[in-house]
This record gives C-alpha cells, structure tokens and sequence, in this order.
C-alpha cells in the first residue's frame, strides 16, 4: 500500500514538472501578455492556432489605447510563424500593407523559460526581441 502511495505522489510531481516545462507548440494557442517598455505598453495576445488578436494598453494608467488589431498566423515549423494583419477585420495603414505585400513579419521562438519565450520579430533587415508569458 506504501508503494502505491508514494507512486501516486512521485506521478504528481512529476505531472506538475511537466506543466512548466513549455515547448513551441503551447504557444501556438492562449492568452499571452507582452510588456514593452521602451513605448510603456502591454500588449494581450489571444491566438488560436492561425488567427491572433492584440489589445494594446498603457503601462501607466492601464487604458486600453486603440482597436484591437487582427492578425493571420501560419506557422513555418512548431518555433517559427509568420504574422500577416488581417486587412478584413483590421484597421489598417500603408506600413501594414506594405508588412503584408512583402511576406509578413517572421517570428522565431528563440527560448523558453518557465511560462515564457523569447521571440526574435524579423523585417528585412531589422529585427526585435520581446518576451511573451502565457496567462491561460
């Protein structure tokens, strides 16, 4: 009966472990949140597997700013995604369209600690790191 006990307690650990060890693929689907400071926003990502919106928010006083914006998502491999703005359900300007006409954004998911990943946004040249965490 002690075997069975201490088995049930060594599987709940080990069942609890594994709830913090995230891949790439529990990024494809949830709710996440992206805090930049350099423009004080944060940012609350909800993204089925090839769709994601985005609110944005000011750090300081909470206030939601803007629309919500809508994006597509196609995933290159389990780590790596393109985000194109979906010009249906979006407000959009020249800047996205040109985004768009010229292949999207390419996102790589770089590192993942705890509920967390690193995520390298690339455009021609020019390329961005921010941390999103998983909320849900």
């Amino acid at each position: 009966m002690k075997n069975i006990i201490l088995c049930f307690i060594l599987l709940s650990f080990l069942g609890f472990k594994s709830k913090n060890n995230l891949k790439c693929e529990d990024f494809h689907i949830g709710k996440f949140e992206l805090i930049n400071k350099t423009d004080n926003r944060k940012y609350i990502l909800q993204r089925q597997k090839t769709f994601q919106s985005e609110e944005t928010f000011d750090l300081k006083t909470g206030k939601k700013i803007g629309d919500k914006r809508f994006y597509n998502l196609k995933w290159m491999n389990d780590c790596e995604y393109i985000l194109l703005i979906d010009t249906l359900k979006s407000k959009f300007d020249e800047d996205d369209i040109y985004i768009n006409s010229n292949g999207g954004l390419r996102c790589r998911i770089n590192e993942i600690k705890s509920n967390s990943a690193t995520i390298i946004t690339s455009f021609h040249d020019n390329s961005v790191k921010s941390v999103i965490s998983k909320i849900n």
